[in-house]
């Protein structure tokens, strides 16, 4: 039916546009939907969390003043919000995060206990899936691998503050050399927050904050005991932005965090 319960990255800029188009006209929701020939309820769902069907986007363009040689933009949108996504192939359970991060331009990051995810080898991420109980590691393995790709192809930029005491806890040689040769990617950023640091407000939590290209608001993410915690709450986004700019200042900068990782080498 053209519905989908938790729209993608392509959805919610087409749901945003559609909103926007709307409210320029003047019109609101009651009166929209009655010349749509929308109940009010599926209209204001429409305008958060649910797409239309290609023949209710249509109509919506069309009573919000939109010519249809202008449609293409809003039917691309469409279209790509209804793809299935790459890791739908791989079973994940949980897919939020991936979501979010496959559309983001900018990854900031900070990990206790383990290397971020996206600059890990796979033998040290198979190590630590294994180590933290999950069933099916490899299948995990081979997504979070997949994710690192749109690092090396440029598409995403990592900003990440390594906790020091991770470089010595199953960070192999060919890890290290790893984080080596990404720190020389211009996508990649990497300082390392040194023990010596003492207290910090890194120490809480790990924390990974996402930034996009157009207006999607930046959404972090926690991790807890059975999944991760979201928010995009602006009062939650400027703490985390507050956290990370107080281990950055701490933290090595990204040429001495090159250096001791070389020399730990």
């Amino acid at each position: 039916m053209g519905i989908t319960p938790e729209p993608n990255f392509h959805g919610r800029r087409l749901i945003r546009e559609l909103r926007s188009l709307r409210l320029r006209t003047g019109m609101n929701q009651h009166e929209a939907g009655a010349r749509a020939h929308i109940d009010l309820q599926k209209l204001s769902r429409m305008e958060t969390r649910q797409l239309p069907t290609y023949h209710e986007l249509c109509t919506m363009l069309d009573i919000y003043g939109v010519l249809s040689s202008d449609w293409d933009p809003y039917i691309e949108l469409w279209d790509l919000a209804r793809r299935p996504p790459w890791w739908r192939q791989f079973g994940v359970k949980d897919p939020r995060y991936l979501r979010m991060e496959d559309e983001a331009i900018l990854l900031y990051e900070f990990r206790l206990g383990h290397i971020p995810e996206l600059l890990q080898t796979r033998e040290y991420a198979r190590a630590m899936h294994a180590g933290l109980g999950e069933p099916a590691a490899s299948t995990v393995v081979e997504v979070q691998l997949r994710r690192q790709q749109r690092v090396l192809d440029g598409k995403l930029a990592v900003y990440a503050l390594i906790h020091e005491p991770v470089l010595y806890q199953g960070a192999d040689r060919d890890q290290l050399i790893r984080l080596v040769e990404l720190a020389q990617l211009p996508t990649v950023t990497m300082q390392v927050v040194p023990q010596s640091t003492g207290l910090h407000g890194g120490l809480r939590t790990s924390l990974s904050l996402l930034s996009f290209a157009d207006d999607e608001p930046d959404i972090a993410f926690t991790p807890t005991l059975t999944g991760v915690a979201e928010t995009q709450e602006p009062a939650d986004i400027t703490l985390v932005k507050r956290i990370i700019d107080s281990l950055a200042a701490q933290a090595m900068t990204p040429r001495l965090s090159a250096v001791f990782i070389k020399d730990m080498l």
